[in-house]
C-alpha cells in the first residue's frame, strides 16, 4: 500500500505512527501538497493507492484503511 500525506496536517507524526503500527510494509510519503487543501490542516487526509480518503479522526482513519 502506497500512501501520501499532507505536510499541513498538524498530526501527521501521530498518523504515520498509527499506520506503521498496523501496517508496516505500507510505503507512505510526506508531500507538500495533495490538493485536498480544505481538508488537510483540519483532519487526515490523504491518497492510498491512487483514492483520496479524508475521515474526521485518526482511528477512522486507520479504519478506512482497513476496509481496503
Amino acid at each position: 500500500m502506497k500512501i501520501k500525506i499532507c505536510k499541513k496536517y498538524p498530526k501527521k507524526k501521530k498518523l504515520v505512527k498509527k499506520i506503521i503500527l498496523n501496517y508496516p510494509s505500507t510505503e507512505i510519503k510526506i508531500k507538500s501538497c495533495i490538493g485536498m487543501c480544505k481538508y488537510c490542516k483540519l483532519m487526515p487526509t490523504a491518497i492510498v493507492d491512487g483514492e483520496k480518503i479524508k475521515k474526521k479522526s485518526i482511528k477512522k482513519f486507520i479504519k478506512a484503511l482497513d476496509a481496503k
